[in-house]
């Protein structure tokens, strides 16, 4: 069927426009309203409002807020206004009446549980309108906090029931804290089990759900899960309700999955049409993930497929019950042009709108005899906060329906206006990006808070981007990702155990960490006597290798990377039964191995070539880089691929030929990157790999054929390396370069201000990330003040929720560590911090083979303490307290290791502090302090971490690299001939 004609669609939008006109909403009123209205006007006084209301439930007394209200908001328009109010008002005036300010604006977006409940759903029942409640709350980190927000939502039916209206609405993920789409069986058997005492109270009370859409990562899990709750609670007399997202394209097949439910089950399915809750967030994730941006860009596009979309839905709706969710004029005028349209009966279908968004519009749908139905979030100012802010934003952004019509007096043309969209021009991608700091909001439009971001330290701004990119993870959320990662891995175990052998010598056993009976393969070791031969290889092909041209190496490079590319699967597969990493871990592992293959070769074109430094008349003078010699790889297991390939691959491209020498721990993969060199046309005398333990590194450092040594490993080992190769070898006539990276202790400072929920998801990813077998790892937390007991409560309960076990079932997040020797090291640093300090928690690891460790967090160690000195390889957390930032500061830096750190605060001065003092190589504010990329994080620690060149750096190739300046006079009695490009 044709849709409505512009001009019905403007008949109802009129009747809506002449009605809601009689009806000025309450929230652009009074002192808020006009303090609202005045950050409208100023982008920088709304950030900082907005930011400093985000951040108020955290601090807790008069001079935290004074700090905090300086730092957001003295500046621009509000600095005469704020200094007054700063001056004149005692500290208990001033914390009360901030506090009194924002609990009312909270009020006019948020019900209160318990008693104030009832006066709410009075006035929504006097528009007249039915309602939905939500019991709000973000980031569910616990089991405890699952269970609560099971509870509040049974008290929630409770109160509804008494009235003869429940209607719920509910994030599924918040009823589990690991609710993760690698582990669909898992968390729907966690969700549903918790779901159970709910679903039979609403059956009882004939109750309505609705399910709410949450980000596109967990879209494809939600509706999963939805569809599975019709086969859990069969009842047909029982129709639960889902909520769906205008802002992405694919919207549309979800609502036919839907529809083909609806039919299979003979059941009329509810479907609540949203524009979208979180747009700039799926916009930055699919940067930061290199992952195709799911939304529609623009504003107007997202308005045309609701309206699209709004047509399917009361076009079906003998099958689904539609539900119309929108404060736009214009979006609930289609809707009721098309009921008019279908000749529709008031019970087919119904609209809805947020608690105190637009009331006008509400009043005027509601006058007209549409069935209204309001969503009321329940929840109080700190629960609610992420909520709340969402409110704001949406209610003041420039393209908000609700500021152009209540504030900026748009006329009924324009919001009756069909949604205009800009042809895409050549070059373009999608539609054009709206204004910075403006997103679809839950139903119309919206950003979520964040902090203000702190300019380069040089000041210059955003680097230029260049032709070099992240090869983007798996993203396992999609369909059929997961099972294409379980077919690699059925197809790699069938080529177990893998043999790389000759001759009858010594060989490494690989074993499964998870189940050391289980044999990966076996490789030949090398011992000293090998090295002599293979370093004369290396020598004697050094001309040629080094004098091949830099284009011809840098395909080699790229030859590679495709390779990988295409084995990613298999080559991640590897890791998870090698080194014990969990699909993702394992697949980022490969993905950076990619990185330095791709970023190298393009560094490499970079610094190739003659290069002019000044050129004066009758004189040239040029500067060039030229390949060193030999290179010894002395890899680590952490990182089995990534990390020996993105220094082989620096050296290699440098024009200097290599001999690989991985730990044993990771030989099965180095096996398969060194095949891979050969293969893409790297001579096999200029890339040699050879295995064995200690000595035979120890020989290869000492031997005076080696030109450089790049090793990455432990302290001790790291320092040996560094004696060894700056003490000459007879015979050697150079000098050796040594790029060397040694671990870390590292710290995160944890604010009384901070995010908590990201706080303590950040450090318990980076402490218990690959069960702590990182050097980038978080060893240490230091609690500023008042956050120390809450932190460590939240981080006990928080980890105790984590998840265990064999990581080749992707229902483990986290796995064994690398062998016996390695599980026995970390067990000894647990007995002495039983000494030192004092258990907080330790978790449960599977009992039956496998080398595990149990995950541990210790509380009141002391600076002095080894627990906070000496580097943990394993899951164990030492928390320190700080009665200060400047002190924590100072604790953090008291370590030989510089090399990550991370900050979570939101108080600016002290982010800015961090930046300037915190002295480590990688420092994350208000981020986990793991996962750096190259070419974005540049990775590597001074002090004992390392030498301060960077991984995946601009530096970093010149290590392998020696420059060489050429000046030449070119003046002849008196002529001087037109200058050249090269000496």
């Amino acid at each position: 069927m044709a849709a409505p004609s512009e001009a019905a669609i403007r008949d109802c939008a009129r009747e809506l426009y002449v009605r809601a006109s009689r009806h000025p909403p309450e929230l652009y009123r009074g002192v808020m309203g006009q303090l609202l209205t005045r950050a409208m006007a100023d982008e920088r006084l709304r950030a900082g409002l907005f930011q400093f209301v985000d951040t108020l439930p955290r601090l807790r007394d008069a001079a935290q807020i004074r700090r905090h209200l300086e730092a957001y908001l003295g500046h621009g328009p509000a600095e005469e206004v704020l200094g007054q109010l700063l001056r004149w008002s005692p500290d208990w005036a001033l914390d009360g009446a901030i506090r009194w300010q924002v609990h009312r604006l909270a009020r006019h977006f948020l019900a209160e549980e318990g008693g104030g409940l009832a006066t709410t759903l009075e006035q929504v029942a006097r528009l007249p309108a039915q309602v939905t409640v939500d019991a709000v709350g973000e980031a569910v980190l616990t089991e405890a906090e699952a269970q609560a927000y099971l509870e509040r939502n049974l008290r929630l039916l409770d109160a509804l029931a008494a009235r003869g209206c429940p209607d719920l609405s509910i994030k599924l993920t918040a009823l589990t804290p690991r609710a993760d789409s690698l582990d669909l069986a898992g968390t729907r058997e966690r969700i549903f089990r918790r779901l159970e005492p709910l679903m039979a109270r609403l059956i009882t009370t004939r109750g309505s759900l609705t399910v709410d859409m949450e980000h596109h990562e967990l879209k494809p899990l939600v509706l999963q899960l939805f569809l599975d709750l019709l086969k859990a609670f069969p009842d047909p007399a029982w129709s639960p309700a889902i909520a769906l997202q205008a802002y992405l394209p694919e919207t549309d097949a979800d609502l036919v999955q839907v529809r083909q439910a609806a039919a299979r089950r003979g059941r009329r399915l509810g479907v609540r049409l949203v524009k979208g809750a979180y747009w700039e967030q799926e916009q930055a994730w699919a940067a930061q993930h290199g992952w195709p941006v799911p939304t529609i860009a623009a504003k107007a596009g997202t308005d045309a497929h609701f309206e699209a979309l709004t047509g399917e839905l009361l076009g079906h709706c003998d099958e689904l019950y539609p539900a119309i969710a929108s404060h736009n004029l214009r979006s609930q005028a289609v809707a009721l042009a098309w009921v008019r349209q279908l000749d529709l009966p008031a019970s087919a279908w119904e609209a809805q709108m947020l608690f105190g968004m637009g009331e006008p519009l509400a009043q005027a749908v509601a006058a007209g005899g549409t069935r209204l139905r309001i969503y009321v979030p329940v929840g109080d100012t700190e629960i609610g906060m992420a909520y709340l802010i969402r409110r704001l934003l949406e209610n003041t952004a420039s393209t908000s329906i609700l500021r152009q019509t209540y504030v900026e007096g748009a006329d009924f043309e324009a919001l009756a206006a069909p949604p205009r969209i800009e042809p895409v021009r050549a070059g373009e991608v999608g539609e054009a990006r709206p204004a910075r700091g403006e997103a679809e909001g839950f139903y119309g439009r919206s950003r979520a808070v964040s902090l203000p971001s702190l300019p380069p330290p040089d000041g210059s701004g955003v680097a230029a981007p260049g032709a070099f990119a992240n090869l983007p993870l798996l993203d396992f959320s999609r369909p059929g990702e997961a099972e294409a990662f379980a077919a690699a891995l059925g197809r790699v175990r069938a080529s177990l155990p893998r043999r790389h052998v000759s001759g009858d010598g010594p060989r490494y056993q690989a074993r499964n960490p998870a189940r050391p009976e289980e044999l990966l393969g076996e490789v030949s070791l090398h011992g000293p006597e090998a090295v002599a031969p293979a370093l004369i290889k290396a020598q004697s092909t050094f001309s040629a290798w080094s004098a091949s041209s830099v284009g011809e190496r840098c395909a080699v490079l790229r030859r590679v990377a495709t390779d990988l590319t295409a084995r990613r699967r298999e080559l991640a597969v590897l890791q998870v039964l090698e080194a014990g990493k969990n699909w993702r871990e394992a697949d980022a592992d490969v993905a950076e191995a990619v990185d330095f293959l791709r970023y190298y070769a393009g560094q490499m074109e970079r610094l190739a070539g003659w290069q002019e430094t000044v050129h004066f008349p009758g004189e040239t003078n040029h500067f060039a880089y030229a390949p060193r010699g030999p290179a010894v790889i002395l890899a680590p297991w952490n990182f089995p691929l990534a990390i020996l390939t993105g220094m082989s691959a620096a050296a290699l491209v440098a024009g200097n030929p290599v001999v690989l020498k991985p730990a044993l721990p990771g030989l099965l993969s180095a096996q398969a990157l060194h095949q891979a060199w050969l293969t893409a046309g790297v001579p096999g005398d200029a890339c040699q790999l050879l295995a064995g333990g200690p000595e035979l590194g120890a020989a290869l450092v000492a031997d005076a054929r080696t030109h450089i040594v790049a090793f990455t490993g432990s302290r001790a080992v790291g320092l040996a390396i560094l004696q060894a190769a700056h003490t000459p070898a007879p015979g050697q006539s150079h000098v050796k370069q040594v790029v060397c990276e040694m671990g870390g202790k590292n710290a995160i400072i944890v604010d009384e201000d901070a995010d908590l929920d990201e706080a303590v998801a950040g450090i318990l990813a980076s402490a218990f990330g690959y069960a702590g077998q990182k050097c980038s790892a978080c060893s240490r937390v230091i609690a500023v003040g008042t956050a120390h007991d809450i932190l460590l409560k939240r981080l006990a309960d928080a980890a105790d929720a984590l998840a265990w076990g064999p990581p080749e079932d992707p229902a483990w997040a986290h796995g064994p560590l690398i062998s016996e020797a390695a599980r026995d090291k970390a067990l000894s640093y647990i007995a002495i911090g039983r000494e030192e300090g004092r258990l907080a928690w330790q978790g449960k690891v599977p009992e039956d083979g496998g080398w595990y460790v149990p995950p541990t967090i210790f509380a009141g160690i002391q600076a002095h303490h080894r627990l906070a000195r000496e580097e943990v390889f394993g899951p164990v957390l030492a928390v320190l307290q700080a009665p200060d930032f400047a002190a924590a500061l100072k604790l953090a830096n008291a370590s030989d290791y510089r090399l990550t750190g991370g900050v979570y605060s939101r108080y600016p001065p002290h982010l800015a502090r961090a930046q300037a003092e915190f002295r480590v190589g990688n420092l994350y504010l208000n981020r986990k302090i793991t996962g750096a990329r190259v070419g974005v994080q540049p990775f590597g620690g001074v002090g004992l971490s390392g030498t301060g060149i960077q991984a995946g750096g601009p530096d970093y190739l010149k290590q392998f690299l020696w420059s060489r300046s050429v000046a030449a006079n070119t003046m002849r009695h008196g002529f001087i001939p037109a200058p050249e490009t090269t000496p």
